[in-house]
């Protein structure tokens, strides 16, 4: 139910204690107030979710939402080369 936007950041914790509670904090609260997110799980199905596979989550459907733009090449940029664009990182 989160609508993402260009210039959103996304802060993930450790996989063993999570964010800092002052983090949490900031990000609930303040300039960086945007609210926290958490992904949905089935326990029949999934058990925990390590850290890169829920990066990967989130950036996907931040990416989705915005249309994929920042994610796309340049012409001429060679796909082995690092690049970016906006605040996605690739």
């Amino acid at each position: 139910d989160f609508s993402f936007k260009c210039g959103d950041w996304l802060v993930f914790g450790s996989e063993t204690s999570g964010l800092l509670p002052e983090v949490l904090n900031d990000c609930t609260n303040g300039p960086y107030g945007g609210g926290t997110l958490r992904i949905p799980m089935v326990e029949t199905y999934v058990r925990c979710l390590n850290l890169s596979v829920s990066v990967g989550i989130a950036l996907y459907e931040a990416s989705r939402q915005l249309g994929y733009e920042q994610m796309q090449l340049h012409s001429g940029s060679s796909p082995s080369k690092v690049f970016m664009k906006e605040d996605i990182f690739c």
